[in-house]
């Protein structure tokens, strides 16, 4: 599965940042209900994965450096607590929506179905953990986000 980069602060260009929140208002005005958002619907999936991007909804984009080299360090693993995003519906599969709901409310099964595994990070938040491209020896590091 692919992951987008986060579109906030010098993740993204500006110019690019700026198409895709205009994009997303026009869809919003479109449709306000179940209205994809870059974000939430289509950069990045909850659950868990490996590679790719890490969601930075919680705390924002962060620079993870390797503590022996400071080198930037590369995304290994994302753990998440759900395997679906009850606000945006677009990673959950239509047997296990109600599409007259919203939000929690619309997943049937609850809050099991959205997180059948039971684990919780922090907050609800995803643990991302890093390794350093320069030397795999070097000492992984863990951020909730």
């Amino acid at each position: 599965m692919d992951t987008y980069p986060w579109a906030e602060d010098d993740v993204l260009p500006a110019a690019l940042i700026a198409r895709i929140d205009a994009w997303e208002d026009a869809r919003a005005a479109e449709s306000s209900r179940d209205a994809p958002t870059y974000q939430g619907a289509l950069s990045i999936p909850p659950g868990w994965r490996v590679g790719g991007f890490p969601s930075w909804a919680s705390t924002g984009p962060m620079d993870i450096t390797c503590a022996s080299c400071a080198a930037p360090m590369r995304l290994l693993l994302t753990a998440g607590g759900d395997e679906m995003d009850p606000d945006s519906h677009s990673w959950m599969p239509l047997e296990d929506r109600d599409p007259s709901l919203e939000g929690m409310a619309s997943i049937r099964g609850g809050r099991s179905v959205a997180q059948p595994a039971r684990l919780r990070f922090g907050r609800d938040r995803d643990l991302h953990v890093f390794t350093c491209p320069t030397d795999p020896g070097h000492p992984p590091r863990w951020v909730l986000s």
